[in-house]
């Protein structure tokens, strides 16, 4: 084969493959937005709008004495004030209230000669739960139901027998998602999503407790293709290597399980900095922040050197991380402009601690393991500082873009100077 048919024939095996790449992270993008919706954002979407994300009940059978969320397990043995219908037995049956004898806590639901059958709402203060609401059928808690526990958090999710058995996602106080999969026995079982602060996911098969552990779990980045897999406990990464999303595959129905490349290069650590520790691979760049941008001289008259957009992209995508020293609560401003140029608020200690670049860390010649410092400021900025929960870094300050930016253009951040 001549030169150019050889060079022309790579070109459009190499397009082809960055274009599946393109509509495999679109794709696990939408399931995980959609895995998002549960009426509380601005359109009021629930998941069951979407007639193809199919979600249910395990088919299998549970094992007695499981974990139950149930906070009236018993009502025999229940103080209560009941209004509603009997039958010939005087059992409660049809629409009734109840209300217990604590005075703040009531059920309200339909009775079949005595025992709960069909949609309930339960007020409550048991078991750290403080409400229950969704379908009974025997008396137990049977199919769909929400639980919202005295934290304010809360789970939606399929119950057998009165055990989580079943589909579940998980929810913050804020009604944000931090976690999907399948359930048997009230423990999380299989491949199981966990959404972290930022746009990451964790991703796995959980072990025998229900944790994201052991050496087989992924962290993916928000571009749903950039990943680094190896070893986790419970959902924070111990060792990885960085690899690429290529495809996925449905498990039990209903939850879409990424397939990655080969791990290859070097090794990524969790690093946790202190007021002395940053790094022990200060060059090690991140593999996520290596596909956004890349550092260039700036194009302001007086600076240095800046970040630019390696491509065209969108708004509200994650584009650099901002990681350094701790200083701690009660450190003081340095007298001069450039002692203090790189300071920035520090998301795990709020609201008064700080991140510093140490000055041996200002050179990208010394470090690039991330590279958020480079940004200039800019009173017309194209994007804006956010908080990321990083693999490796763990919480901190991360830039993301504000509106759409072209390739090759300079990125800029607003530092809150006064015009």
């Amino acid at each position: 084969m001549a030169p150019k048919k050889r060079n022309k024939a790579a070109k459009s095996k190499l397009e082809k493959k960055e274009n599946n790449s393109d509509k495999v992270s679109l794709e696990l993008d939408q399931w995980v937005r959609r895995m998002r919706c549960n009426g509380f954002n601005k359109k009021g979407i629930r998941l069951q709008q979407f007639k193809d994300v199919q979600v249910g009940v395990l088919d299998e059978e549970t094992k007695f004495g499981s974990h139950s969320y149930e906070p009236y397990p018993d009502m025999k043995i229940e103080n209560f004030v009941y209004q509603g219908g009997r039958d010939g037995e005087n059992r409660f049956h049809g629409s009734d209230s109840l209300l217990f004898e604590e005075g703040t806590s009531t059920m309200i639901g339909t009775w079949d000669h005595g025992l709960r059958e069909g949609f309930f709402k339960i007020v409550t203060n048991r078991n750290g739960v403080q409400y229950v609401e969704g379908d009974y059928m025997n008396d137990n808690m049977n199919g769909k139901l929400k639980i919202i526990f005295d934290d304010n958090t809360w789970i939606e999710g399929f119950f057998k027998d009165g055990i989580l058995h079943g589909f579940c996602r998980y929810f913050d106080a804020q009604n944000r998602l931090t976690f999907v999969g399948m359930h048997r026995n009230g423990k999380p079982v299989g491949t199981c999503w966990m959404i972290v602060g930022g746009g990451g996911c964790v991703v796995g098969r959980v072990d025998t407790n229900g944790k994201l552990s052991g050496p087989d779990i992924a962290y993916i980045y928000p571009d749903f293709k950039t990943v680094l897999a190896g070893v986790f406990d419970n959902g924070i990464m111990v060792r990885a290597r960085h690899c690429n999303v290529i495809n996925w595959k449905i498990e039990s129905k209903s939850l879409k399980v990424p397939t990655y490349s080969d791990p290859t290069g070097s090794v990524f650590k969790r690093e946790i900095s202190t007021i002395d520790f940053v790094t022990l691979s200060p060059t090690l760049k991140d593999p996520y922040e290596t596909n956004t941008i890349k550092v260039r001289i700036s194009s302001l008259p007086g600076a240095s050197e800046g970040i630019f957009a390696r491509s065209d992209i969108q708004t509200n995508t994650i584009l650099a991380f901002y990681h350094g020293i701790k200083l701690p609560s009660d450190y003081e401003e340095e007298e001069s402009w450039d002692e203090n140029a790189y300071k920035i608020f520090d998301p795990s200690n709020t609201p008064h601690g700080a991140l510093d670049i140490l000055e041996k860390h200002r050179s990208t010649t010394h470090y690039s393991a991330s590279l958020a410092h480079k940004t200039n400021h800019s009173f017309l900025p194209n994007s804006q500082f956010l908080v990321y929960d990083h693999p490796r870094w763990g919480l901190v300050p991360c830039i993301a873009s504000t509106r759409p930016i072209e390739a090759c253009e300079e990125i800029f951040v607003s530092y809150g100077y006064d015009l």
